[in-house]
């Protein structure tokens, strides 16, 4: 069977830490752990529209999304913290978080089978 090609990549990660495969083990458990709860915290704050809390959390996790490069998420994020930030676009942002939720969630769910 022939797999597609991951939704993220582990190269700037083992870039930071080495090719410490334990390291990288618990960088990934890591991030299984902490991201879930703040896309709650996303969704929660765009469906009340909260954009200073949905930027400040687009913030916090936005350098998660690069290290683990998981590409289809990048500019998502980086297009939802910008339009928070600077209060354009806001009739979008639900619509962002959404997105940006459903990608990764599929880098999570990746994740975790690679680690089962």
């Amino acid at each position: 069977m022939i797999t597609s090609s991951k939704p993220y990549s582990l190269n700037k990660l083992s870039g930071f830490v080495g090719d410490d495969p334990q390291q990288i083990l618990e960088m990934v458990d890591l991030f299984i752990q902490t991201i879930p709860p703040e896309l709650t915290l996303l969704k929660n704050s765009a469906s009340n529209n909260l954009y200073d809390e949905v930027a400040t959390v687009a913030h916090r996790i936005k350098p998660s999304i690069d290290v683990f490069d998981i590409r289809d998420a990048l500019q998502i994020i980086r297009t939802l913290e910008l339009f928070c930030r600077n209060g354009q676009n806001l009739h979008q942002v639900s619509a962002l978080v959404d997105e940006l939720v459903e990608k990764i969630s599929i880098a999570l769910e990746v994740m975790r089978g690679e680690l089962d």
